[in-house]
């Protein structure tokens, strides 16, 4: 990292909302007409359309905090709920946003302490790559970092009044799940509580990361009682996802916001 980097960083001890306005100011003044020229997903301008201010959010793998910069001033900040597993992660987030409710976890089927892997990539500890997938390769990695971190379901945390993490949930509008390729373990682990609230889904998706067919696993998830979406790039509007659409994405544009898709909007049928 560079000395002017460094200094950068540093910024988020001394003035946090200053950091923030500098680190995510692709997202600061987001509109239709400047998503293409800023490379940024749309899906950042359509969450806030489709949320109100008491809706509860619930960010599974919160990474950076992209989505909680974008809803910390859209939302009532104890509706937010945010999962971050890697420490290093979780530390900044705790500094930049401390008025959300912070958990430092990954969600999965299963209750245990888990090998959480930190891809190194041309020489460099790439923390936004972190995954419970520890087979799973990146394009130019050299190295795995492999930490230990404490994995349970959200069934346990919702429902579990044994649990010391327990969530108190009147409501739970949206789930926004980027879990590099642990997907469906997150969302099995999560089913009970899926049921009970039928939120907005959004789960980042590629084959990728799958050994198993992708259309198989997101029929699985169609099959609670939802219909498979995705956000189409020129109305900013949701649309249904067809199997062929999803074959014909291609992992080599996945920095391409404007043709690929792999963010999958799972919408609950009306009953």
């Amino acid at each position: 990292m560079s000395v002017y980097s460094q200094l950068a960083e540093n910024l988020q001890y001394i003035s946090p909302s200053y950091y923030k306005s500098r680190f995510f100011k692709k997202l600061k003044g987001l509109a239709a007409q400047n998503l293409l020229e800023r490379k940024v997903e749309p899906e950042f301008l359509w969450i806030k359309e489709i949320l109100s201010k008491d809706s509860v959010f619930m960010d599974v793998g919160a990474n950076v905090g992209a989505y909680l910069y974008t809803l910390e001033n859209h939302l009532k900040p104890e509706n937010i709920y945010a999962f971050e597993p890697n420490p290093q992660l979780f530390k900044r987030l705790k500094r930049l946003f401390p008025k959300v409710n912070l958990f430092s976890l990954a969600l999965s089927d299963v209750s245990t302490i888990a090998e959480f892997k930190i891809p190194v990539i041309n020489g460099e500890k790439v923390h936004t790559r972190g995954t419970l997938q520890t087979s799973i390769k990146e394009k130019n990695e050299e190295k795995t970092i492999l930490q230990k971190v404490e994995v349970k379901p959200l069934d346990d945390l919702v429902f579990d009044k044994t649990q010391t993490n327990k969530l108190n949930l009147k409501n739970l509008d949206f789930i926004k799940i980027d879990v590099e390729g642990n997907e469906m373990q997150t969302l099995r682990g999560a089913k009970k509580t899926i049921e009970k609230y039928q939120p907005i889904l959004m789960v980042e998706m590629e084959q990728r990361h799958h050994k198993e067919n992708l259309w198989t696993l997101i029929s699985e998830i169609a099959d609670w009682g939802y219909s498979v979406n995705y956000l189409d790039r020129e109305t900013l509007k949701t649309k249904i996802l067809t199997e062929e659409f999803l074959n014909q994405q291609n992992p080599e544009n996945v920095k391409n916001y404007k043709d690929y898709v792999n963010n999958i909007i799972f919408l609950p049928r009306k009953n």
